[in-house]
């Protein structure tokens, strides 16, 4: 859900320059969405119909800029396979809390990512864990969404700068 949630927001953002995959560190090659994903997301105009499962790539981990990750397993489990890609590894929902040095609006996308990478960070806590909805109800997958919405439109800010609609603090 987070890639394609991702991939909507930076749509709408008009950043179409931004490369944005999804992978498991226990992840099933080729699996589709569960139903209550695809049902989810579908109630934001979202298709996850042709989404499929891929593990995780070590090259592709290694040539990411920032790597997000929705538990602190799996922080774990990618500096386990890619140890020098502990700078770029960030929870989701540890930015939201993420002390990030302002920035110009004109600001390069190199100096957000670096921003971003280089902010300070809560210390990670189980709170910062984004529930995996996996065999819940759907229930838990729309709490799931929330959760993911909020992360997301976070790092979307810290990527690409606020939105362009978003209200001024002036």
């Amino acid at each position: 859900m987070a890639e394609v949630l991702l991939k909507d927001e930076l749509r709408r953002r008009a950043r179409t320059d931004v490369e944005v995959a999804s992978s498991g560190t226990w992840g099933m090659d080729g699996s589709p969405a569960t139903p209550e994903s695809a049902e989810t997301v579908g109630e934001l105009d979202i298709d996850l119909s042709n989404h499929r499962a891929r593990s995780l790539d070590i090259d592709e981990v290694r040539s990411f800029d920032v790597v997000v990750a929705m538990t602190s397993v799996h922080v774990r489990e990618i500096i386990q396979m890619v140890p020098d890609a502990g700078p770029k590894v960030v929870l989701l929902k540890q930015l939201r809390d993420t002390e990030v040095t302002p920035l110009a609006a004109d600001a390069s996308d190199a100096e957000r990512i670096q921003a971003l990478l280089g902010g300070q960070r809560p210390a990670s806590v189980r709170a910062h864990d984004v529930d995996d909805p996996m065999g819940m109800p759907l229930g838990t997958y729309q709490r799931t969404l929330t959760e993911l919405l909020d992360g997301i439109e976070r790092l979307a800010d810290l990527i690409c700068g606020p939105r362009p609609d978003a209200p001024s603090s002036s």
